[in-house]
Order: structure tokens, then sequence, then C-alpha cells
């Protein structure tokens, strides 16, 4: 999917929001790179995005990929709007409402913002919500590029004080390697990481795991 169409998507999606959330979801597009994690989603999964926000990515990869997602968010805000998609389920509220088995669990953006053990914990939830081969989508920052983390600490700082739109406090990243070893711990196998920030003011790292089939 290319840039051009993406947007031309997300607008009709979403054109009926209020102004300040078209501005964060237009931003959200422009500085993380979503059209490079589509592919991982295999097609005609059933997706379950866990801290969804808006449903952007829901509603990229139901284009081209998903045949349904569930997108779960704690923040009323968005997740009280509507959906961008009948196939897209919004639910407000946090993970543990969630039942039945997916293809694929997506997080994008959101274990940094969490403890570790509060994030070693959803980890383990995400685990049982997988079907026997199904995948794991985390999008996060690699904390060992410092200079592009100092950028995306300040656009933290403005979303959260100018916009109001994020939840959470602190940031906690974890390296590549303290990632894939609690993932493995709880017994995910096949853990890879892909850097995707090319062309991107911040660190984008795409990591993925499976649960034995």
């Amino acid at each position: 999917m290319g840039t051009v169409r993406a947007l031309r998507i997300l607008h009709g999606a979403f054109s009926r929001y209020p102004l300040r959330h078209r501005i964060h979801i237009l931003g959200r597009f422009l500085t993380c790179p979503f059209l490079r994690m589509i592919d991982d989603v295999p097609r005609d999964a059933r997706v379950l995005e866990i801290g969804s926000g808006h449903s952007l990515f829901g509603r990229l990869i139901i284009e081209e990929r998903a045949r349904a997602v569930v997108g779960v968010d704690p923040d009323l805000r968005k997740s009280l709007l509507p959906s961008p998609s009948p196939q897209i389920r919004k639910i407000a509220g946090y993970d543990e409402c969630i039942r039945g088995t997916f293809d694929v669990v997506v997080l994008i953006d959101v274990v940094y913002r969490l403890s570790l053990d509060v994030r070693r914990a959803l980890f383990a939830r995400a685990l049982e919500r997988m079907r026997p081969g199904g995948i794991l989508l985390v999008k996060e920052m690699d904390p060992s590029r410092r200079a592009k983390m100092r950028w995306a600490r300040f656009q933290e700082w403005l979303s959260d004080s100018l916009l109001g739109l994020t939840i959470g406090e602190g940031f906690v990243y974890q390296t590549t390697e303290e990632l894939g070893a609690m993932l493995r711990g709880l017994g995910f196998v096949d853990f890879r990481s892909r850097a995707i920030d090319r062309g991107y003011p911040h660190a984008h790292m795409l990591y993925t795991a499976r649960r034995p089939s």
C-alpha cells in the first residue's frame, strides 16, 4: 500500500472525527511506519490490537490483510469514537475483558509506558489470546539509538502536554536482547527484530514472535 492511498483511506475513515483527533491521527501516520508492518499480518487474519487508540493500523490492515480486527483501548476519548470500519470492533477497556483467540496480536507503541512487571503480565495474556502458531507484533523504540530517542521523548511530551491524547506516565524501554529474553521466558518462539526507521526521525523497531504450534 502506498502513502497516497493510505492517506485517502484514513481521510475517508476519520473525516468526521473532531479536529484535534484528526491532527493526532495524521501526526501518528506521518511519524510511525505503519505501512512497513502491514505485510507482517497474514491474509484473512483475525487480529487483536491492544492499545489500539483510534484504530488507525486496524483500518489499514482491514483494507488488504485482515478479515476482522478487535481494537481494545482504555482511553475513552478514542475508544468511544465511531469505528472506522464495520470490520473493526472497538472496545473501551483493558485487554483482560477480551475472550476468544486470534491469529495476530498487535501492540504498537504501548508497552514502553508500562513497568516491566505489568508488561510481562500483558505479554502472558497476549500469548493466551493467540491460537497455536499465532503471531505477536510489537512496535517499539530502540533505546540504543540515543539521538533518535531524544526526539521521540520530545514528541511524546508534545502529545501529552499539548494535545492530551495519550495516557500513561514515564518511559521504560527495553533493548532487543531484553525484550527477546522476556518473550522467550514466557513461552514465545521465533523471536525476531527488524529496524523499520529508515527515513524517520524515531528509532522504530518491529519485534515478532509466535506461539508454538
